[in-house]
């Protein structure tokens, strides 16, 4: 299903307050990428949050036990804009991670009624079947620019992650293989497999 970019005036640009206080559009998201509000249609496939929480259930505990920082989700949007950019880019990360030196200042921001103006240290998207490879590469490289650590890109059907940090090569890893938080979530491992975990069946 193709996205649709819409704008408050033709030709305009969206800035992060104007789309704060967007109303509020029954079966479709939104995130403002440079000045313009894309909206995607709601994810069909149950799976997409089968996997969100597979992954919640094993990093949230750890995070917190850990006293490493917090987690934030879908609905939680992060002021990613680029020096040089045309408009703003908010973005909303089906799963983020910041760390705990970076709370503070996100308080403060919050405090201000101010998107966060802070690249989340990990960003976890499970791609939908609306995005291209393409597309789901150039956000990941956009996290990174912005200052995020390690994005983990999950393909549902082909059960793999691609793994993504600064000045590496992407590498994709199969089922059989170990998600691991490396220096932004130290100590984390979670098998990939468990990440594909659907409800029994009755």
């Amino acid at each position: 299903m193709p996205r649709y970019t819409i704008t408050i005036e033709p030709g305009s640009l969206t800035s992060a307050d104007e789309y704060a206080n967007l109303p509020d559009e029954p079966g479709w998201r939104t995130e403002l990428t440079n000045g313009r509000v894309v909206r995607m249609p709601a994810v069909k496939d149950l799976r997409h949050g089968w996997v969100i929480d597979n992954l919640v259930n094993a990093l949230s505990p750890y995070v917190r036990r850990n006293k490493l920082g917090g987690i934030t989700y879908q609905q939680e949007g992060y002021d990613i804009t680029l020096p040089g950019d045309e408009g703003q880019t908010i973005w909303q990360p089906d799963l983020a991670f910041l760390r705990a030196g970076h709370i503070g200042t996100a308080l403060q921001m919050i405090a201000r009624s101010e998107y966060v103006k802070l690249a989340p240290d990990l960003v976890v998207e499970v791609i939908s079947p609306s995005q291209t490879r393409s597309e789901a590469n150039s956000k990941a490289q956009r996290w990174l620019a912005a200052g995020t650590r390690l994005v983990w890109n999950i393909w549902i059907d082909a059960q793999q992650v691609d793994v993504w940090q600064p000045d590496s090569p992407m590498h994709t890893l199969s089922i059989r293989s170990v998600l691991d938080g490396l220096e932004v979530v130290p100590d984390f491992t979670m098998p990939i497999a468990d990440l594909f975990i659907w409800p029994a069946v009755e």
